[in-house]
């Protein structure tokens, strides 16, 4: 269930939302403007803290991923697909405090002082969970080529298609295990091996305490990626590296949904930034607030081989790479009403390589030119007017000690 903490944790604390604009609060990153004038990046800034304020909403989330260009494989065996709507209702206090502690945690060297913040932390995190009210439901489509994977392994409930239906309400985590079911008579006829159909519910925050004192470092754990996010969102030095190859600008205007919005197109020239120095600093960078966060020990060496590598890897994988975040934003009043994010990178420069330095490819690679390409679109609305999160009727609360390791597992 720890898994499920640090999702919600991810999830509700870095969307667009979850926050208020206090003036007593360290303000937001500023947001990159490249060559805007000065009103459009006034835009852009007046978004981003119009957002912080925002204590409910709607979201809904479609993504596509996946690999093209092998001859041998159709392009849809090789897609995702994942498609959600979500309601979202947060305390704005608690939101915005637990992101200063997480940016205070972030630049924190003092070990007792990183200790202190950890345990403020969790309290407010549970505080958060308790206040915090989610209703989402998402359908996600497998790669053929994973199913058939799947199969031939037969460890696990095969399924073409699975939905998720979940809600969050008063610190209990309710799942719908006959959504979870429907795409698979595998799954169903397990699941209801185990008695696990309809909505069952879990206590999750009590659940949290009993970890938290059972085992204080799990919890710190599960925190370490907020402040690993906290930190790059907010390091200085990583936005100077990439202010030089980040291109801002301002699109047609359009109508979306009666309201009309600001388009602005963010791109990052990654095959300039590859090339150049900056790239080996900003790695250097990334690596050194990994090893942070780990608390484990830099091998220097290892760490030097492994930049070089990657180095060229990036090289290779930049020569016709694309990523780009488009945002619609109202003109009025500016909400952010769409946001989508495109990653496009070409493969086979890196399977050239491979081929001249002897390995030995699989036979539908030889010859392929494959390229991944990653797609989400967002959208939001009802903004502080979104419909309330009602607990599942009919819904049995289940103590997670009354089930075994592999009941959980299965879950989760």
């Amino acid at each position: 269930m720890q898994f499920l903490a640090i999702m919600l944790m991810s999830v509700l604390l870095w969307w667009p939302g979850a926050g208020v604009a206090q003036r007593d609060w360290e303000p937001l990153p500023p947001p990159f403007c490249g060559e805007l004038s000065e009103a459009d990046c006034q835009l852009l800034i007046d978004s981003q803290e119009l957002m912080r304020t925002v204590s409910s909403f709607q979201m809904s989330i479609s993504m596509q991923t996946g690999v093209r260009g092998i001859p041998s494989i159709a392009d849809e065996d090789l897609t995702f697909d994942m498609q959600a709507n979500a309601i979202l209702h947060t305390d704005p206090e608690l939101s915005e405090k637990m992101r200063q502690l997480i940016l205070a945690a972030s630049i924190e060297d003092d070990s007792q002082a990183l200790a202190d913040s950890y345990e403020k932390m969790v309290e407010v995190l549970l505080q958060f969970y308790e206040t915090a009210a989610m209703d989402l439901q998402m359908q996600m489509a497998l790669p053929q080529a994973l199913l058939d994977t799947i199969e031939q392994e037969g460890e696990v409930p095969s399924l073409d298609q699975f939905a998720i239906e979940m809600r969050l309400l008063d610190g209990y985590l309710y799942i719908n295990m006959d959504k979870l079911a429907e795409g698979s008579p595998e799954l169903r006829a397990q699941l209801e091996r185990e008695r696990l159909n309809g909505w069952i519910g879990f206590d999750l925050v009590s659940q949290m305490r009993s970890d938290r004192l059972r085992s204080p470092a799990n919890t710190d754990e599960s925190l370490r990626l907020g402040i690993g996010l906290g930190r790059l969102i907010s390091d200085e030095a990583i936005r100077q590296l990439l202010d030089p190859y980040v291109t801002v600008e301002r699109l047609d205007d359009r109508q979306h949904d009666g309201e009309q919005v600001a388009v602005f197109r963010t791109s990052l020239d990654f095959a300039r930034l590859a090339a150049r120095p900056d790239f080996s600093r900003l790695l250097r960078l990334l690596v050194d607030y990994a090893g942070e966060l780990s608390g484990e020990a830099v091998n220097e060496q290892e760490v030097g081989m492994a930049l070089l590598a990657f180095q060229m890897f990036a090289n290779l994988l930049a020569r016709s790479s694309q990523f780009e975040m488009l945002q619609a934003i109202g003109i009025d009043t500016p909400y952010l009403y769409q946001q989508t994010l495109s990653v496009r990178l070409d493969l086979s420069g890196l399977l050239a390589v491979l081929a001249l330095a002897g390995e030995e490819l699989p036979a539908e690679l030889r010859g392929a030119k494959p390229i991944f390409a990653l797609k989400i679109d967002y959208g939001y609305s009802d903004f502080d007017a979104a419909p309330p999160v009602e607990k599942p009727a009919g819904a049995k609360i289940i103590p997670l000690d009354s089930l075994d390791q592999e009941t959980i597992n299965l879950i989760s």
